[in-house]
């Protein structure tokens, strides 16, 4: 019992990076309609431009995280504004196409720009484990877990509670309509954009201390958070937290219980059983997508 309750105090710290990852996507998808394949490559580029602000630089490290957070912001409304506007009357197979290309393209010029060699960057919080009764939980899980906790119920508010929310959710159900009402749609989709990069980027930031920063370091990440936005139902932010902690419990149990190579197939194993019986996700949050 007690290496159950350790297992999935570990999984936690990952499925807060998974439902950070899973956000991030399902914010630009809720508002935009598009779901962005290259979230996982244009949020490497984050953690990236903070090791070129710390490493070699010198920058103080929580300057370096402010500045590599407004690069996020800037490459997430510019990636909007340059490729995805010019299509946005596309059907969805053109624009799923387009992020497909540009994760191929960003992981490149990524390549070329810092190379593939293995990076570190420092960890926002320092020291030893923290003891719960009889389990044991790293500083930086619980940084991830709050952090997860935090963002989910302040974008929750934002979307439930605010005029801004309410404009993010007309333009989703119907954006000619929505224009119609003069709410200056374009805007708010390149918002969402900046915004969904941004919070990814935060993922990447704080899971890069704990992996190999490179520019494939989101890989397989973005695979689990893709799932995890899938199971808690596409659309949903609550689905897109819950999923993500869900998947990263999960996970870490096949690799403690089984073995790490059966990961991948049994989470997505799982996740075809539920959404047989379910296919809208856990919160019934049916995807949509504009024609």
């Amino acid at each position: 019992m007690a290496e159950f309750g350790q297992l999935v105090l570990g999984g936690l710290g990952f499925g807060g990076i998974y439902a950070l990852a899973a956000l991030g996507l399902v914010l630009i998808f809720k508002t935009s309609g598009v779901v962005n394949f290259a979230f996982g490559a244009m949020a490497t580029v984050v953690p990236l431009v903070l090791w070129t602000l710390f490493s070699p630089l010198g920058l103080p490290v929580v300057v370096a995280w402010l500045l590599a957070l407004i690069a996020a912001l800037l490459l997430g409304g510019v990636t909007q504004v340059l490729f995805l506007r010019r299509i946005e009357d596309a059907p969805p197979l053109i624009q799923i196409a387009l992020t497909l290309g540009l994760l191929l393209v960003i992981e490149g010029l990524a390549g070329v720009l810092w190379g593939f060699s293995p990076k570190e960057v420092p960890r926002v919080v320092h020291g030893s484990s923290v003891v719960l009764g009889p389990y044991l939980i790293a500083p930086n899980d619980i940084v991830i877990i709050a952090v997860t906790l935090l963002l989910g119920a302040a974008f929750y508010f934002l979307f439930e509670r605010t005029r801004i929310g309410l404009a993010m959710r007309a333009i989703a159900q119907d954006s000619d309509t929505a224009e119609l009402m003069g709410i200056r749609v374009r805007r708010f989709i390149t918002a969402s954009w900046a915004v969904g990069v941004l919070v990814t980027g935060v993922a990447a930031n704080l899971v890069a201390p704990t992996v190999s920063l490179s520019p494939t370091m989101m890989d397989n990440i973005a695979v689990f958070a893709f799932a995890a936005a899938v199971l808690g139902g596409f659309g949903s932010l609550a689905g897109a937290i819950v999923g993500g902690f869900a998947i990263g419990v999960v996970s870490d149990l096949i690799a403690g219980y089984l073995s790490s190579d059966l990961q991948l197939s049994l989470v997505f194993l799982l996740i075809v059983v539920i959404l047989y019986a379910r296919p809208q996700g856990l919160f019934g949050v049916a995807a949509q997508s504009r024609q």
